[in-house]
């Protein structure tokens, strides 16, 4: 896990503020770092699924036919071949370490037995053609329901041997699935419609969800138990229910602006998650009333395995792993002097296993200028950036970040800070 832990020493204050310094003398609080950092994918394709088993196992899929796992929390991705490597990947659904289902774009549902070390077509269409799957959910090995463009849905009892084709009516694409039993079923369309089902999926009925929904996509469905679950709609508004569907509530809507959510996901009753467009993401801790912003990459999908252990995944092969729900670390501002240099120190220790501190300093900038863009990034050998420490405005003074390389390899790394300017780069030695 990287760790920010940022300590503002010295900072600056104007002639004005320190005529009343002995009234300053409190700590006041700045920003705030979300622990999220982003882990090596190997590839550089739009993922669309990310889905975890425990907090060592899990699947990715997204565009040209790829299909990566991890067995060690995504310290290490690899490649699943697959038959049809060419395909866009829209849902990985694994349902032990063995079972694994993907499906996709153009007709396309292949499916593992041996934890993707191998797969089975089970259907293939030619590509651009044919209906494109986006949704699925298996309650066991053999049963199981896809669904997206077509207006149907597949039903499996065998494993995927044989499908039900179930018409769906005139309705719009459907988003997702989500089954408590072999009887009951939701689902969501991109239209602004949920459906319920009491005997299996064969047929389906409207449920009382608030008005004001229709045009826009609802998402996702996550649900903690039987009975408790959320959905979200594509204009950043949440609805909630505690019947498996039949009553919704309205909640606040997650604060996004103008940009699209994706995803949410709730690993329990308070605690949930929340991405999408805009490059940042979304926590609440009381249900989904209220939404705190993630600072970081959006993305298009999540997985978390407790409150804390999550992933998400977006464009260009990007993966981003917390292990502590991405809480953010206050910095702290002390009344002090402003440093006179621009200056970057060596790591303390060095070499280091696994944390080590890096100080730096920040000046007043050229022509007075507070408040400026500052990162601090980390390298290997190779020049590949593999996270970033600081990534915000910074005022003048003296700072202290911690890098933690617990999930990197020994070797030599570069860190450089950047501010305004200025660039410095030191050299760094992780020994384990």
């Amino acid at each position: 896990m990287k760790k920010i832990i940022i300590t503002i020493l010295i900072h600056y204050f104007s002639v004005r503020w320190l005529i009343g310094i002995s009234l300053c003398s409190t700590l006041m609080l700045g920003n705030c770092y979300s622990q999220w950092y982003q882990q090596n994918s190997g590839t550089t394709v739009d993922f669309t699924c990310v889905r975890f088993i425990n907090e060592n196992t899990g699947w990715v899929c997204g565009n040209g036919g790829v299909i990566l796992k991890t067995t060690n929390a995504g310290k290490n991705w690899f490649f699943n071949n697959n038959s049809v490597p060419n395909k866009p990947y829209s849902k990985i659904f694994p349902i032990d370490s063995n079972i694994v289902y993907c499906i996709g774009y153009f007709r396309t549902i292949i499916k593992s037995t041996n934890g993707g070390n191998n797969w089975q077509i089970i259907r293939d269409g030619p590509f651009a053609e044919g209906n494109s799957y986006r949704a699925c959910y298996f309650i066991n090995e053999n049963t199981g329901w896809i669904s997206g463009t077509g207006f149907t849905v597949l039903k499996t009892t065998d494993g995927g041997s044989s499908f039900d084709s179930i018409p769906l009516g005139n309705i719009g694409f459907v988003n997702d699935l989500y089954f408590r039993n072999s009887m009951e079923g939701l689902y969501c369309d991109n239209n602004g419609r949920v459906r319920k089902t009491t005997n299996g999926g064969y047929n389906w009925f409207a449920i009382n969800i608030p008005i004001g929904t229709i045009g826009y996509s609802f998402q996702n469905f996550s649900f903690i138990n039987d009975l408790t679950g959320w959905t979200v709609t594509s204009d950043q508004k949440i609805f909630k229910t505690t019947d498996f569907g039949f009553n919704w509530d309205s909640l606040p809507r997650i604060p996004n602006g103008s940009y699209e959510i994706h995803f949410i996901f709730f690993p329990s009753l308070n605690i949930g998650y929340s991405c999408g467009e805009g490059y940042v993401s979304f926590k609440t801790t009381n249900g989904g009333f209220n939404w705190v912003v993630q600072n970081g990459y959006g993305g298009h999908y999540l997985s978390f395995v407790n409150d804390s252990v999550g992933w998400k995944i977006g464009n260009l092969g990007r993966i981003y792993h917390t292990t502590n729900g991405g809480e953010a670390t206050i910095i702290e501002n002390n009344i002090l002097n402003i440093p006179d240099n621009f200056s970057l120190f060596q790591n303390y220790p060095n070499p280091f296993n696994p944390t080590t501190k890096i100080r730096f300093e920040i000046p007043l900038s050229k022509g007075g200028q507070r408040g400026l863009y500052s990162s601090l990034k980390v390298y290997d050998i190779l020049g590949k950036e593999i996270t970033t420490l600081i990534n915000e405005k910074l005022n003048p003074g003296v700072y202290e970040a911690e890098f933690d390389g617990s999930n990197f390899a020994s070797g030599v790394y570069f860190y450089q800070l950047r501010y305004a300017d200025f660039v410095q780069i030191h050299k760094m030695i992780l020994l384990k």
